[in-house]
């Protein structure tokens, strides 16, 4: 296929693209965003199809259109459409990228992005006789961890408030190793979970739970998200499973499950007994289904909690977010709601703190909690360095966090966290970026 017909295609699928978009916008500014590139060292060559397609694939990563089927058939072959579409879709979510450089061969290319976040993101691409995308691989460069100062500043080129903190357990106490912002209070997303698994430790060691008594599956539950979704309406699952679920795939309705069975002041005295900072701050301790009605469901009180100042009245829109069901509003599905304070804090001290008394409770009959957290490292560590490693991440839109309790061959523990918070929400690469320099961290520390 000569360049005039690959041309031609593109300007058919941004003519359609654009159509689209003015028939959508209804005023609003909507397009392919064609010329949206950035490329600080001059324009692509796209006089050979590598070039050209490379510059298509930035264009399209950096459109405010949605990547879907119909344009990725104008720059892949037939049989790799789905594919594509969906490594693309991925991609997209965290645009608009900057282009560093983009290296061309004789049918193949390497274009260099950088995401909004700071990482390095490269794209292989191959062309085949037609000019016809026949293999796209995106690969994230790990972040280059040689000190302490370099997590830093790859944290600081995130654009995003953060905290992190590594430290060595020794006595059950923390004791920091490096850290920034380590006392700041941010967003803990899923990692408040590690409370409701600390209240339900603390419960079964006192004999007022054990871990086969049975939970209800509700279609409130449900709402929330849940990997039981699949499950009656009805029917019931064990404490066990849904500790289980609620830490390593961070299931809401699990979560729920335990926190209205256990009573939200077993969660507000595990806050105090854990020591976190400051437990009014989340007192009343809110539900998953309270905190999403409020922070994601119909109607948008989001102003509301934030000019809800005292206690008394933030307890009350719980309780009446309590009332209704959760219905999601489709133009606050991304949007953050932590700048209106709606999330569950604490500091990296805090996470800290937790999982030393997370370890400390997972004796006796709440020895599970220890293989409950371990279930799901969420990190590939060298298995000869780490002997033992307990997680638990979380993310919500704009808050991204990880937390790591683990023991290296000669049993010390260490725990490790990231905490960062921005005014828009990233896809799965943010996620990636963080565990990469997680990875980095680990090295330095094992």
């Amino acid at each position: 296929m000569n360049e005039g017909s690959l041309r031609a295609r593109m300007t058919r699928a941004v003519s359609v693209c654009t159509v689209a978009a003015v028939a959508l916008s209804l005023g609003s500014t909507v397009g392919c965003g064609i010329k949206l590139r950035q490329v600080p060292h001059g324009d692509v060559d796209t006089s050979t199809p590598p070039g050209l397609r490379s510059q298509q694939l930035i264009d399209m990563l950096n459109s405010n259109w949605p990547i879907g089927k119909q344009g990725v058939a104008t720059l892949a072959t037939a049989n790799k459409v789905d594919d594509y579409t969906e490594i693309m879709t991925k991609l997209w979510v965290d645009r608009p990228y900057k282009v560093s450089s983009v290296d061309l061969g004789a049918n193949s290319s390497t274009v260099h992005l950088i995401a909004p976040y700071g990482a390095n993101v490269d794209i292989g691409l191959r062309t085949n006789d037609k000019g016809d995308v026949d293999r796209l691989v995106p690969y994230q460069q790990p972040p280059t961890i040689a000190g302490w100062s370099d997590v830093d500043a790859a944290l600081s080129a995130s654009g995003g408030r953060y905290s992190y903190r590594a430290s060595k357990i020794v006595n059950g106490q923390c004791q920091q190793i490096a850290g920034t912002n380590t006392s700041q209070s941010m967003p803990l997303a899923s990692v408040f979970k590690l409370y409701v698994l600390l209240a339900t430790g603390t419960a079964i060691n006192a004999g007022t739970l054990t871990w086969d008594d049975q939970l209800t599956v509700t279609d409130r539950g449900k709402a929330l998200g849940s990997s039981m979704d699949k499950l009656r309406t009805g029917s019931t699952v064990s404490v066990r499973t849904a500790a289980q679920k609620m830490i390593s795939v961070s299931d809401n309705m699990g979560t729920d499950m335990l926190i209205n069975r256990l009573g939200r002041h077993a969660i507000e005295k595990a806050l105090a007994d854990a020591g976190h900072h400051d437990p009014a701050s989340m007192t009343p301790f809110p539900t998953m289904h309270e905190l999403f009605n409020i922070g994601w469901g119909i109607p948008d009180v989001r102003q509301q909690w934030k000019d809800a100042t005292t206690p008394e009245q933030r307890g009350q829109m719980l309780v009446e977010a309590d009332t209704h069901d959760y219905k999601l509003d489709p133009e606050r599905t991304t949007t953050p709601a932590s700048k209106y304070g709606i999330e569950w804090y604490g500091s990296a001290e805090d996470i800290c703190r937790v999982h030393a008394a997370l370890q400390k409770v997972a004796v006796g009959p709440a020895a599970p909690v220890r293989d409950i957290l371990a279930a799901e490292p969420g990190i590939d560590l060298h298995s000869e360095n780490w002997r033992y490693i307990g997680a638990k991440g979380g993310n919500l839109p704009g808050d991204l966090t990880f937390s790591w309790y683990a023991e290296d061959h000669n049993r010390q523990p260490y725990v490790v966290s990231f905490q960062l918070n921005w005014d828009r929400a990233f896809g799965p690469g943010a996620a990636g970026w963080v565990i990469g320099l997680a990875k980095g961290v680990f090295k330095k520390l094992g």
